[in-house]
Parts: C-alpha cells; structure tokens; sequence
C-alpha cells in the first residue's frame, strides 16, 4: 500500500497526526501519478492545503501540464485569491487541453467580483469550443440565474434537461429549472416541474414549491409544503410568514396564529409576521396584542405597508376613525398603494358620515375588491344609507352573483328591482 493510501486511511479514521507523518512520507517515496491522485483526494476532502503543495510540486516538474495550473487556479479562487488564480489562468493557451476548463474557472472568478459580462464572454467561448460539454451549459445556467437573466437561464437548464442531463455538481437541473420558472411567474409550469421532482425535492425547492402553492392559493398543499419544510428545519424563518398567510386564506386562525407565535421566537425582525398576527388577534378581538405586536412592526419598518394596514385596522377596531383618517391621509400614493387603503379610509369617513369621501374611496377600492362580498357587503350598506338606487341595485347583483345562497340579499334585490 502507497504512502499515500495509508494517509487516506488515516484521514478516513480521525488521526490527523499520523496523517501528516504519511504525507510526509508520501511527498518522499511515492510516483508522481500517485501524487497527483493523493492532491485530487485532498482537494474533494477539504484538505487545501495540501492539495496546494502537492501541485505546486508536480508543476515545478511539469511546467507544461496545465491540467495543474487549472487546479491550482480552482484552489485559488476557494482561497479567495483572484489575482493568483487569473495568473496561473493566463498561462494556459488555446491549443491547451485545460483551455476550456480555464475559462471556466475564470468566469467563475469573474462572477465571483459581479463582473458578469467578462463571465459570459468567457463562458460563450468555451461553449464554442466544446458545445456538447453540459458542464459549460450548466455554468451558463448558472450565471445566468444568478445574474437575474432568468429567461436564458431557463433556456440553459431546458437545453439540459432535453440532453438527459438530471444533474450536475450535485445540483438537480430540473430543480434549478423549476425556480427560474417561479421568478418568471409561470408558476404552474415551475409547480409541475418540482411536482415531478417528487421525494428527492431538496430543502429549498421544498420551500418554494410551498410559496408557490400559496401564489397560486392552493392553501392546503402550501400548508402541507410549508409545515414540512418547519418539521424539517423549525429554525428557518422564512417559512412561518408563507404559512401564516396560507393558513389565514384557509380560515384557520387559530393555527396561523400559533405559527406567528412561533417564527417570532425564531426571527423577531419580520414586521409583516408582526402585522399578520396583530391582524389574527384582532380578530380574537384582542387589542392589546394587537397593539403590542404593531408597535414592535412599527420600530422594525414604519414605511412597511402591510404594517401600516395593520395600524390602520387596529384603529377602525378601536372606533379612532379620526385617528385612522389621518394616518392614512398622510401615506404617499403617489405610487403602488394597497387598495386596502381606500376601503379602510372609506369605512371611517363613512362612520363619521364624511359622504363624499367615503364615496370617492369606496369608488377607488371597488375595482380590487368587487369580487369580496365583505367589501360588498359594505359598499352595499353605503349605498343604502346614500339612498343612491343605482349604485345600490349593481352591488346587489353583484353580490348575490357571488352569494347566492343569502337570502337577505337577495330579498332586497328583489325589492329593489320591484319598486324601479
């Protein structure tokens, strides 16, 4: 047995000590094919280092084998040393064996520094030199992901996964395809993907597919996704607002605030998971959590607007329209606002018998919310008390379009339609 296997052995059994007496023994004794073997080993190992001198050796014996520099550079980068790495890179010329493999290494260099363009540039080369390589197409993938073309990225993976290639590096293509997919909002077609993924979805696709399932409001597979991914890791907190949400689409209260309660004690940073069980405890018609769970939303992002709903419903429970009127009136909607501002501004000018705002509120909100009966059932009761007919007798037909098992409604319907 070589040196160099029995350090190995070594390695394998925890005695560090004697490993490093047998790779002395090995850099004495053992041929150069071995070397290079035991440096390849090393390097899958962890052990840099030695890996390092190893090469260093063997390329002060073969200064033309630019198989070593391309090792060398690949240690570079892991030693967060670019500069070493591009040196060695500049070394390998084109008619080389290892040129492609080094132009790999330096786009990830490149990429490394966010100098994406350098990196596609060096990638696209190597594709031209050896266009039917799928670690080339891959890498391409890869830069493409995470430079946030998801579209070419998407065409990479795709390329791959027509060739038959599943995996690569121990990253699974379809997974990775699957997820630019989401970030291009084709959301059922990324479903498809992970669903097809089945058992062997990793831990964070797990986690998207549950996301995902809650954009397209399948709740109950969310909930499912996202409780699996928590019984896995309970730690990892992006999951408890994800299935907050999905739990409160499913009118399970009770449970989502049990969720807010727990990722709280995990992260206790996130003001939108503050903002959902301020709104939860509302609902148990507990205001002083809800105050509680506001004002810490409120010192972690003030400017958050789900938060600021939060407050704003917290007030219309409290009966401070006055209040609620001018905390809304001050948020700037000059850009993206939450449609949920008009309807909460519309329901305290109405308490406080303001009609024209109230009306012109309610108008603003009804075209976000005139498939919500609760909304309905609101502009519904502003009409009557306006005593505006025509207004009155479209949202009633609207309602019971979408209720129409509530008999009151649809009484009143009836007699509107009598009388005119």
């Amino acid at each position: 047995m070589s040196f160099s296997e029995q350090m190995l052995a070594a390695l394998e059994q925890g005695d560090q000590a004697q490993a490093r007496e047998l790779f002395t023994q090995a850099l004495k004794n053992d041929d150069d094919e071995t070397l290079y073997n035991l440096a390849g080993e090393l390097y899958a190992l962890g052990f840099i280092g030695q890996a390092q001198r190893l090469y260093e050796e063997l390329l002060g014996k073969y200064p033309d084998m630019d198989e070593l520099r391309a090792n060398l550079a690949d240690i570079a980068v892991s030693n967060g040393d670019p500069d070493k790495a591009l040196n060695y890179l500049a070394q390998i010329q084109p008619d080389s064996d290892s040129y492609v493999a080094g132009l790999m290494t330096q786009a990830d260099v490149y990429q490394t520094q966010g100098l994406y363009e350098v990196s596609e540039q060096k990638l696209l080369t190597a594709q031209r030199l050896a266009p039917d390589e799928p670690v080339v197409t891959f890498a391409l993938g890869e830069l493409y992901f995470d430079w946030g073309k998801d579209s070419q990225a998407a065409l990479a993976y795709s390329d791959l996964i027509a060739a038959g290639v599943d995996e690569i590096a121990n990253v699974s293509v379809k997974a990775r395809y699957g997820a630019v997919l989401a970030n291009l909002g084709q959301y059922e077609d990324s479903v498809a993907v992970f669903e097809e993924l089945g058992d062997t979805l990793d831990f964070n696709s797990r986690f998207t597919l549950g996301s995902l399932y809650l954009q397209l409001k399948d709740y109950p597979r969310a909930i499912d996704s996202l409780k699996a991914v928590l019984e896995e890791d309970s730690s990892f907190a992006n999951a408890y607002l994800p299935l907050a949400q999905a739990q409160v689409a499913d009118h399970q209260q009770a449970e989502a605030l049990s969720t807010v309660q727990a990722g709280i004690q995990v992260d206790d940073t996130n003001a939108e998971l503050f903002a959902v069980g301020a709104d939860l405890s509302l609902k148990e018609e507990d205001n002083d959590l809800a105050t509680t769970y506001l004002q810490k939303a409120r010192a972690i992002d003030p400017e958050n607007q789900a938060v600021m709903l939060s407050w704003s419903n917290l007030l219309l429970a409290k009966h401070e329209d006055d209040d609620n009127i001018a905390f809304l009136e001050a948020i700037d909607k000059s850009g993206d606002v939450d449609p949920q501002i008009y309807w909460n501004l519309a329901k305290s000018y109405d308490r406080l018998d303001d009609v024209d705002h109230a009306r012109e509120n309610y108008l603003l909100a009804f075209g976000s919310f005139q498939d919500s009966p609760d909304f309905l059932r609101d502009i519904i009761d502003f009409f009557q008390s306006t005593a505006a007919i025509a207004e009155l007798k479209a949202a009633l037909t609207r309602y019971v379009a979408l209720v129409p098992d509530d008999d009151q409604m649809q009484a009143s319907l009836d007699e509107l339609n009598a009388e005119n």
